[in-house]
């Protein structure tokens, strides 16, 4: 059965071709935008000719953001510089402000501690990904940090990106998918330097932020595509990654290599003639940049349909690319089972490691279904600085991707999936008690009560919507843009 669907998926791959043709003729996949509806149809007409069984759009509607205008103006007393810059995403339709400059390094607590009686009223200067910082130390995401300064009183916030070549980065910069109440954006590296480098001199630096952007109700609709079990056909394996992208460049990376990767994935599982036991769920999710919307809104409703019973766990490819192992995140067993898995997959390509790592984490499509108590797995890649530092930004286009990368995913991830969908049990979810130590081990409590979605012991979270941007442990590294 692997080694026929793996066949399939090495000699007839169509992944990387698929994702050229979008990257010339569609562009950006931004939720709402008509090349966001377009690349809907699209995966939609790609899964119909791939012959599955079942389609489906899963509409929803959201509010989303898209960017207008941005204007920095650094100033000294004596002249003025306009710096390049984008907006991040859930800032302020309309802003202005001017105040001085000051310096929070990397944006951690203990900076926002150390400093916190001089944050109010200034604009904030900070790092996306760690500077400098000692072996070991965790970094937050850009909207957590958003939200420590707003918290902290800023009027203004400005990432510094820890890209060379003057590479801009955009992504959300709300830590529940509401509008922050104050601008946001991003500027370059090398301009990053030569601010730091007058402040340290002493010069008295004012940061004026000017922008406009725009806010409002979209539909939008995730793709979904079944193949049906037999015997177990009531339980389900869902594989998905998101189909939206950013508006800079075309989203090839992020995540176009994953979104088309699971494309062919379904056909070469159909092509295959494999009929599994259990349901194979395969979803492009839109609205993933701009706040988990589609997979928040597709939890939500199995949930409500009493549907959710029957996901047994989660598959995310998210920046996927050539793994080399997976990372698991589920209750007694799931990992034992998951590594035994990998031995198959080694017996076919003895170049897969069969790396396993236990590790939670948040900020992709796998989050909804991870706090609802669904175990979640995803591949463990390495995709290069080369891709890491065109995250989100204008240079992540096709030219990034290699083709291979593309067919292991599908060899590699496929053959993992279609085991899950034949074992003849599977482990259970996590209990309510039980994923809320897992998540207070792993230290992910307070990033989940900045966020409002803490359910577990302790005082209550705020209220808050769940929508943060994403990480990814294929590319976490210290100092890396990853968080």
């Amino acid at each position: 059965m692997l080694k026929r669907f793996e066949v399939e998926a090495r000699e007839n791959a169509r992944g990387f071709e698929w994702l050229t043709w979008s990257s010339a003729h569609i562009g950006h996949r931004l939720t709402g935008s008509p090349q966001g509806v377009r690349a809907e149809e699209v995966a939609d007409s790609l899964l119909r000719l791939c012959g599955t069984p079942r389609l489906s759009y899963h509409p929803f509607a959201a509010t989303a953001w898209s960017r207008g205008s941005v204007m920095l103006r650094l100033s000294d007393g004596e002249g003025t510089e306009h710096l390049a810059a984008v907006a991040l995403a859930q800032t302020p339709d309309s802003a202005a402000v001017e105040g001085e400059l000051l310096d929070l390094g990397n944006g951690l607590a203990e900076q926002f501690t150390r400093l916190q009686e001089r944050v109010a009223g200034r604009v904030v200067l900070m790092n996306i990904g760690l500077v400098d910082a000692p072996e070991g130390t965790g970094n937050l995401h850009r909207s957590e940090k958003a939200a420590l300064a707003i918290r902290h009183g800023a009027i203004g916030i400005v990432f510094v990106n820890n890209v060379e070549g003057g590479v801009l980065l955009t992504g959300t910069a709300s830590i529940d998918g509401a509008p922050i109440p104050v601008p946001a954006a991003c500027i370059a590296s090398e301009d990053g330097l030569r601010i730091r480098e007058r402040l340290r001199s002493g010069a008295p630096l004012r940061m004026a932020l000017r922008m406009t952007n725009r806010t409002g109700s979209v539909q939008a609709r995730n793709v979904v595509a079944e193949v049906p079990g037999t015997d177990l056909a009531h339980e389900m394996v869902l594989v998905g990654g998101h189909l939206d992208s950013w508006d800079l460049a075309t989203g090839a990376t992020d995540n176009g290599l994953g979104a088309f990767s699971i494309v062919d994935m379904a056909r070469a599982v159909v092509a295959s003639g494999h009929r599994p036991r259990r349901t194979l769920r395969f979803v492009l999710f839109m609205g993933e940049e701009q706040g988990l919307l589609g997979s928040e809104a597709m939890v939500s409703d199995l949930r409500s349909t009493g549907e959710l019973a029957r996901v047994r766990c989660m598959i995310n490819l998210d920046m996927t690319g050539d793994p080399f192992g997976f990372g698991v995140v589920g209750p007694a067993g799931w990992a034992t089972t998951v590594d035994s898995m990998m031995r198959p997959i080694q017996a076919v390509d003895t170049a897969f490691r069969g790396t396993l790592r236990e590790g939670a984490w948040l900020h992709s499509d796998h989050q909804p279904f991870l706090l609802a108590g669904v175990p979640v797995i995803n591949p463990l890649c390495d995709l290069g600085g080369h891709v890491y530092g065109c995250y989100h930004s204008s240079c992540d286009d096709v030219h990034l991707v290699d083709p291979m990368d593309m067919v292991n995913n599908v060899r590699f991830v496929g053959m993992l999936l279609l085991q899950l969908a034949d074992a003849p049990t599977l482990p259970r979810a996590f209990t309510e008690q039980e994923l809320g130590a897992r998540l207070r081990r792993e230290g992910l409590e307070e990033k989940l009560r900045m966020a409002g979605l803490w359910r577990g012991p302790g005082p209550p979270s705020p209220p808050g919507r769940g929508r943060r941007g994403k990480v990814r442990p294929c590319r976490c590294r210290s100092g890396s843009a990853c968080r």
